[in-house]
């Protein structure tokens, strides 16, 4: 007798698998307090046992994810490259949907197939690693030789914003493992 599972089940399954591996890769590599003191064999049995913990439909092994995790990084690392491109080749009038689908266009040709990862870049897309790398202001940081110190000096005053442009935070930076320890043993 032959079973056969709908491809929207078995797309469902491996999206919540992905989704649940994203979210192990964020949480275990952004611990303060074990952060980069661990060889990759335990930085990988931390995000399999994560997985297995929060999701019990969880198949695939420590080697598995370890893979599909290269595969998902590679795709939205790429598509994030190809859509910075497109933000910078934005016209006027311009929207969000404009600017994605100049990216997908991108992704297609540079890469030679299409872009199937689009809720994963969701997911990515705001943290740190997967951000937008353009520049704060427009106009760049060009540098120019004021004098015969033969110094360099930036062309554009980081501290004085640009009237129309927004002021953007910065994201907070995470405590360092050595205070998250300390506060740890406080605790105790």
């Amino acid at each position: 007798m032959i079973l056969k599972i709908g491809e929207d089940s078995i797309q469902h399954c491996h999206w919540e698998e992905d989704e649940m591996l994203i979210s192990a890769w964020l949480n275990v590599s952004t611990d303060p307090v074990v952060g980069t003191d661990q060889k990759g064999e335990t930085f990988w049995s931390r995000i399999h046992s994560y997985c297995v913990e929060f999701c019990s439909d969880m198949t695939r092994g420590v080697v598995a994810c370890k893979k599909r995790w290269y595969k998902i990084n590679k795709a939205v690392a790429q598509f994030a490259g190809c859509y910075d491109q497109a933000s910078r080749n934005i016209r006027s009038g311009s929207n969000a949907d404009d600017i994605k689908e100049l990216a997908y266009k991108l992704y297609s040709t540079n890469y030679g197939k299409k872009f199937t990862f689009e809720r994963h870049w969701n997911m990515l897309r705001l943290e740190q690693k997967w951000r937008s790398q353009l520049p704060t202001q427009s106009g760049g940081s060009k540098r120019t030789k004021v004098s015969a110190t033969r110094a360099y000096s930036s062309s554009s005053n980081p501290e004085t914003p640009l009237a129309d442009e927004p002021i953007v935070d910065s994201p907070v930076r995470p405590q360092g493992s050595k205070k998250s320890k300390r506060k740890g043993k406080e605790k105790a």
